[in-house]
């Protein structure tokens, strides 16, 4: 596991410097999302901030990852799922998973990955978006960064974040804030 996160580390400092512009919510925009499916693929969270999306007029892509050698069923047909053999034997992306993934501009990326997945990561990377929002999870690859709420020793570090209070966080800073644009 090692060296698959040196791989990425070293792919990511290799990336070029960012320009980011931020989204105004005025218009229309195209959003991608990033997510971890969850392994029955039921996604509740996911089709609900879809929708939101959706009546807000805007165009939504998804794609997710699930620790899954094979995936037969996806019940998100909006969504791409990707899993394992999508990626090489270092953790990267396939070729043809990049080729797709570069295929397509956003407006805005919402990464709702809530903890360090390398397969999500990459995701993350390699989207090209003008704007890039999701947690902080130390690795410099967002334009904004949300940290997590102050977890009491009851809750410990094993603490679950939802995709869905990741999402109202990102939502609610994007929107009350003014872009100097």
């Amino acid at each position: 596991m090692k060296l698959k996160q040196y791989i990425f580390e070293y792919l990511r400092k290799k990336q070029e410097p960012r320009n980011p512009r931020f989204p105004h919510f005025d218009q229309p925009l195209k959003v991608m999302i990033i997510y971890e499916s969850d392994v029955l693929e039921r996604n509740d969270a996911i089709k609900s901030i879809r929708q939101d999306l959706l009546r807000r007029q805007m165009d939504v892509t998804m794609w997710g990852y699930v620790e899954k050698k094979d995936i037969q069923t996806l019940i998100l047909p909006q969504s791409r799922i990707l899993g394992v053999e999508d990626y090489n034997f270092f953790g990267k992306p396939r070729d043809y998973v990049l080729t797709d993934l570069l295929a397509e501009h956003y407006d805005l990326l919402i990464d709702l990955t809530t903890r360090p997945m390398l397969p999500l990561r990459y995701l993350a990377m390699y989207t090209d978006a003008d704007f890039k929002v999701g947690m902080n999870l130390g690795e410099g690859l967002h334009d904004m960064l949300i940290s997590l709420p102050d977890l009491s020793p009851e809750q410990g570090e094993e603490a679950e974040i939802e995709a869905s209070w990741l999402y109202h966080q990102i939502l609610t800073y994007l929107t009350t804030i003014k872009s100097n644009d």
